[in-house]
This record gives structure tokens, C-alpha cells and sequence, in this order.
């Protein structure tokens, strides 16, 4: 995870001292537990990785050149959530990107980035949806196949929300 992205999850600024970002990561773990969001399980991970990454870079850390402070965590909270809500998608964490398979076809119009679509870019080498961070763009056009992605970044499939409504 690199030092923007962390700061980023935590919605923390540049300098940022070490007690300001456990202040940052107990907030965080409070509003992302599991027993209190949908995308718990998930988003505890992401922002368990965050203060990792960010616990070791000495007593103030710094962030990179280019960084824009946003509320990184609640995107991709919010990213979460609604996918889990389509039925058929299979989605996977690779890194800070989240890519979205399965019976896509008919939620296209709720993945696409029109008015209210989610924001997600179709890949047609891939033939899957994908979230990014809109600091992510992709200058390069690399074909890389999802198992060489998968080998670089990490790959997690967040299980379904246990959580069913029964009807009468």
C-alpha cells in the first residue's frame, strides 16, 4: 500500500504524526467493524493495512508528491456496499482496485458511470468491471491478465453479507 493511499483510508493529511494516526485508525475501526457496516469485513482490512503501513514510517510521516486528501475509506465503503446489493457479481479486491465479474450484463447500466451508475470502467480484455481511485488512472496500456494482477497485488474475494431478509 503506498503512503498516499494510507493516509487516504484513515482521512488523515500531510504531516501526520503517529498519535494522530492511531487517533484516525481507532475512529476508522469504529465505523467500519463489521457488526456496524455491510462492508466491514472488507473495509477492516484496508484500514488494518493502512495503519500498518503507516506505523512504521517513523514519528511523522509525510505524504508523497501529487497527494489529494479525500475520504478514501468512505468511496470505497460506499463502492462496496451497493455491489453487494446486485445479485450474480462475483467481486475481488486486487490491491486498490476492486473488480467486478460474474452476471454483470444486467447491472451494466448501475456499474457504468452515467447518471447514477456507480462509477466503474468496463475492461474489454479482461471482459470484468472495475473500481479505482480516481488518482489511479491508468497512463499506460499494459494487457495484463487478471492472474498476472492477482500475483502483483494481492487478491481477497470479500464473502457475501450474511445477512437475508425473509419475506411473509
Amino acid at each position: 500500500m503506498f503512503v498516499n493511499d494510507a493516509l487516504n483510508l484513515l482521512n488523515l493529511t500531510s504531516p501526520a504524526t503517529q498519535a494522530e494516526i492511531k487517533d484516525a485508525y481507532k475512529k476508522a475501526a469504529i465505523k467500519y467493524h463489521p457488526d456496524r457496516n455491510t462492508a466491514g469485513a472488507e473495509m477492516m482490512k484496508l484500514i488494518n493495512a493502512a495503519f500498518e503501513c503507516l506505523k512504521k514510517l517513523g514519528d511523522t510521516v509525510e505524504a508523497k508528491e501529487g497527494f489529494k486528501a479525500t475520504d478514501g475509506a468512505e468511496d470505497y465503503s460506499e463502492i462496496l456496499k451497493a455491489l453487494h446489493e446486485l445479485d450474480g457479481l462475483e467481486i475481488e479486491i486486487c490491491g486498490n482496485w476492486i473488480w467486478i465479474g460474474g452476471e454483470t450484463r444486467k447491472h451494466k447500466d448501475r456499474l457504468g458511470r452515467k447518471e447514477g451508475g456507480l462509477g466503474c470502467f468496463y475492461s474489454k480484455n479482461k471482459k470484468m468491471w472495475y473500481y479505482r481511485p480516481a488518482e489511479y488512472k491508468s497512463l499506460g496500456r499494459s494487457s495484463s491478465s487478471m492472474d498476472e494482477i492477482r500475483a502483483k497485488y494481492g487478491s481477497e474475494k470479500p464473502a457475501k453479507s450474511g445477512r437475508k431478509i425473509l419475506a411473509a
